[in-house]
């Protein structure tokens, strides 16, 4: 039987209502301004052709840049340490400034956020989501890995403040506490991506954020300020 609108919109707001003192600080750079997401306890990987990719602590948060060229992909990985179940509901809140980024490809970004869930008992894979993020658009990732649900967005602007609530199979994004999404629609299941050795597959891995420039066809210069899970 399908789930009705009216009981999905009411789930979701339960989820947005959820009391701010339960949530888990995953990052904080406004309180550790000396500090990367790698020394809070989130794992960094980076390529290596010149110009190196940077991530600097700041007052600010943490500023990744990737913009030498595009050939080069530098991100954060964290196994949160609250389960993302699905089926019960969850928030992946997170604070970034895109300070500009470039493309060559229009299925493919500077930076990106993935989101992977539990995975259940009858899952080959755990459902999640890969969140794009241009100057003026964010937009989600499909299976195969082309570009699916977006929006004109102002990620340029500071203070951005993003709540990524996941509810079952579906997932919506909120802006800076508004009440009504600016992206919704179905997780995914996605596969075809081999790792570099050593690391885990980020769509793979359940319970599983990474933040970052995970492309050598773009590149993005970026403030991460904070992430929380709940």
């Amino acid at each position: 039987m399908k789930t009705s609108l009216a009981t999905l919109t009411a789930g979701f707001a339960l989820l947005m209502a959820v009391n701010p003192a339960n949530a888990v600080l995953l990052y904080r750079g406004l309180s550790f301004s000396n500090q990367t997401p790698a020394e809070q306890g989130w794992l960094y990987f980076r390529s290596s052709v010149l110009p190196i990719p940077s991530a600097i602590a700041t007052n600010e948060g943490t500023i990744l840049d990737t913009t030498g060229t595009n050939s080069n992909y530098a991100g954060y990985f964290r196994q949160s340490p609250v389960i993302l179940e699905r089926t019960k509901g969850y928030n992946v809140t997170f604070r970034v400034q895109i300070h500009s980024e470039s493309h060559t490809a229009m299925n493919r970004a500077g930076f990106s956020v993935i989101v992977t869930s539990n995975k259940l008992v009858n899952e080959p894979h755990p459902h999640g989501i890969e969140l794009g993020f241009w100057e003026n658009n964010i937009w989600v990732q499909n299976v195969g890995f082309t570009r699916g649900e977006n929006v004109f967005y102002n990620t340029k602007a500071s203070g951005q403040i993003y709540n990524l609530s996941v509810k079952d199979g579906n997932y919506q994004l909120f802006a800076n506490g508004s009440a009504r999404p600016i992206l919704k629609g179905k997780l995914r299941q996605y596969t075809g991506f081999a790792p570099p050795f050593g690391y885990k597959n980020p769509y793979t891995t359940p319970n599983l954020i990474f933040m970052g420039d995970n492309t050598t066809s773009a590149k993005a210069k970026v403030t991460i300020v904070s992430v929380e899970a709940n």
